[in-house]
C-alpha cells in the first residue's frame, strides 16, 4: 500500500504494442459496458430519462477514452487523456439539465438551465487553456482537478440540494440520487491524496469501484421514481 506516492506504472507488451496500466484500462471498459447496459434500459421517449441516457452515454464514452488514453500513454502521452477530461465535464450537463427540467418555478428553471450551459462551457475552456499552458507530462493528475470542480458544483446542486427537495415534494425514490453522491465523496480524498492500495489496485482503481457504485445507485433511483415521472411530466405540460 503506498499514500502520497504512485507505484511503478504496470506495462505489458502485447503484439509489439507497449502497454501501460492495463488494470485501469479494464476498469474503464467495464464502466463502458455498465453504462451502456444503463443507457439501453431507459425510455428515451421521456425527457427526463432521454438526459439521463445521454448522460451515460457520454459518460461511458469518457471512460472508453480514459482507458485508452491510459493504455496507450507511451505512444500518445497526455492529449490521449485529454478527450476523456473534457466528456467529463460534459457529462453531467445532461444530469443538471434533467435534474432542474423538475423545478416547479419555470422562470428560475430557465435560468439555472442557463447557468448549467454557461458552467459547463467556461469549464471546458479553462480545462482547455490549462491543458495547454501547464506540464503535466510528468503527473498528469491535475488534469482532473477541473472536471472534479465542475461536477462537485454542478452535481452538488442538483443531486443532493434538489433531490433532497424533490423527495419531499415529488417522490421518496429522489432519496437514492443523494444517497449515490455521497459514495462519491471520497474519490476527492482518494486522488488528492494518492491511495494506492496494490499496484493492480492503485487509486484509479479504487475511484472506479466507487463511480460504479454512484451510477448503479442513480439508476436505482431513475427506476425508483418511475412511477411519479410521467404524472409529473404532464402535469407541467398542461400548466
Amino acid at each position: 500500500m503506498k499514500i502520497g506516492a504512485d507505484f511503478d506504472k504496470i506495462a505489458v507488451d502485447i503484439w509489439g504494442l507497449h502497454l501501460l496500466e492495463p488494470n485501469t484500462a479494464l476498469g474503464d471498459l467495464v464502466i463502458l459496458m455498465v453504462a451502456l447496459l444503463f443507457y439501453s434500459g431507459l425510455n428515451k421517449k421521456n425527457d427526463f430519462y432521454n438526459l439521463w441516457a445521454k448522460f451515460y452515454l457520454c459518460f461511458g464514452f469518457s471512460f472508453l477514452l480514459g482507458g485508452l488514453g491510459h493504455l496507450l500513454f507511451h505512444y500518445f502521452g497526455l492529449f490521449g487523456k485529454s478527450f476523456s477530461w473534457l466528456l467529463g465535464i460534459v457529462s453531467p450537463y445532461f444530469i443538471e439539465k434533467a435534474m432542474l427540467s423538475l423545478w416547479h418555478n419555470p422562470r428560475q428553471r430557465k435560468q439555472w438551465m442557463r447557468l448549467s450551459m454557461i458552467k459547463t462551457i467556461v469549464f471546458v475552456i479553462l480545462e482547455i487553456a490549462f491543458l495547454l499552458t501547464m506540464d503535466l507530462h510528468i503527473d498528469p493528475s491535475p488534469g482532473l482537478i477541473i472536471p472534479t470542480l465542475s461536477s462537485i458544483l454542478g452535481l452538488g446542486f442538483c443531486l443532493v440540494i434538489l433531490a433532497w427537495k424533490y423527495q419531499k415534494s415529488l417522490h421518496t425514490g429522489f432519496r437514492y440520487f443523494w444517497i449515490g453522491s455521497l459514495v462519491l465523496i471520497p474519490n476527492a480524498g482518494i486522488q488528492a491524496l494518492k491511495i494506492n492500495l496494490h499496484p493492480w489496485f492503485d487509486r484509479n482503481d479504487f475511484s472506479h469501484v466507487l463511480l460504479l457504485l454512484g451510477v448503479i445507485i442513480y439508476y436505482t433511483a431513475l427506476n425508483k421514481v418511475k412511477p411519479c415521472m410521467e404524472h409529473y411530466k404532464n402535469e407541467a405540460e398542461r400548466t
